[in-house]
């Protein structure tokens, strides 16, 4: 854990070859791990090569395809649910799809922060829900990690509101982002990751909203004017297995997995709070943006009042935020 979180931060992520990672044993069960991020990204950087490391020994080799090369995150969780891949990580919009409730921990200003975070996901609320997930869906979820505080970059400062009012805004592809955004004060135009980028540089977008180690890894600070702290969504991406590859698995390794991931995710999360801090510092003080620092109580207070009543898991997000008051 030591060596994985020296690298991260401000100095730059880890080479994950600096991991003491050994093939796998001949026999061992080579479980698939696809994810969208690319592969600077702190889930990369500092997750997979943990879990690698944890397995050693255990009869379980994990291999890693980032970038979304098996797919993107609804494509590889269909996968998962199909059993033609073993692991993906996806955010709660996407679990969603699959059992409504779910989706509730990108509700808006759900969280006031990381701490708040970490105890409802701990906690017996999200427990549940992940459970009823499992039932319905026939996956489960094996830890939910940390993936940053959301906020919006843009070609135009956005303080209040009425600053999104014509705004086209890049969210992933869940209905939930538009709903956000709709009470937030904007539009969103669902857009699948890789294409951001482009769509930025053309104009065709006018602003994008990510967590701050997801920006820099994508180099959307290299296309947009301002950054907006508006720190929407404190979110959590879920690392996904299905029930038959659970059920093929030795007790012990089930264990040694479930282990393994919530490690990676302690160090996923440490990475991030520091990448956070540090690239933000970075780029106040070499100018490469402008950043605000928003007042975010117009913005919270609106989607506190009135997400609740738009969703079929009102009393889910309330619960929630009853629980980590």
């Amino acid at each position: 854990m030591a060596l994985l979180l020296s690298g991260c931060g401000l100095g730059g992520p880890i080479d994950a070859s600096d991991i003491p990672v050994a093939p796998g044993e001949p026999g061992d069960t080579v479980l698939r791990l696809a994810h969208a991020y690319d592969v600077s990204h702190p889930v990369e950087q500092c997750g997979t090569p943990l879990i690698q490391q944890e397995l050693l020994g255990s009869g379980i080799t994990v291999e890693s395809y980032p970038s979304a090369q098996l797919g993107t995150e609804a494509e590889s969780l269909e996968q998962v649910a199909a059993g033609g891949l073993d692991l993906t990580v996806a955010g709660p919009s996407f679990l969603g799809v699959w059992y409504e409730p779910a989706a509730v921990l990108d509700g808006a200003y759900l969280f006031d922060d990381v701490g708040e975070f970490v105890a409802a996901v701990e906690g017996p609320v999200v427990a549940r829900v992940h459970e009823e997930f499992r039932e319905r869906s026939g996956m489960r979820v094996l830890s939910s990690w940390y993936y940053g505080t959301r906020h919006i970059t843009a070609d135009r400062p956005v303080e209040r509101p009425e600053d999104l009012a014509g705004v086209k805004i890049r969210t992933p592809d869940a209905p939930l982002y538009l709903t956000n955004f709709g009470i937030m004060g904007g539009a969103a135009t669902p857009m699948a990751l890789g294409e951001v980028y482009l769509a930025l540089q053309q104009g065709t977008l006018d602003a994008q909203e990510n967590p701050v180690p997801t920006i820099s890894s994508s180099g959307f600070h290299e296309v947009q004017d301002h950054l907006n702290l508006t720190g929407h969504i404190v979110q959590g991406v879920h690392l996904i297995t299905n029930d038959e590859l659970n059920s093929a698995l030795e007790p012990e390794q089930r264990d040694r997995l479930d282990a393994a991931a919530a490690a990676a995710g302690e160090a996923i999360r440490e990475c991030i709070l520091a990448e956070e801090t540090g690239i933000v510092e970075q780029w106040r003080a070499e100018g490469t943006l402008t950043v605000h620092d928003v007042d975010i109580a117009p913005f919270a207070d609106r989607v506190r009042a009135e997400l609740p009543g738009r969703v079929s898991w009102g009393a889910v997000y309330e619960e929630i935020r009853e629980s980590v008051r």
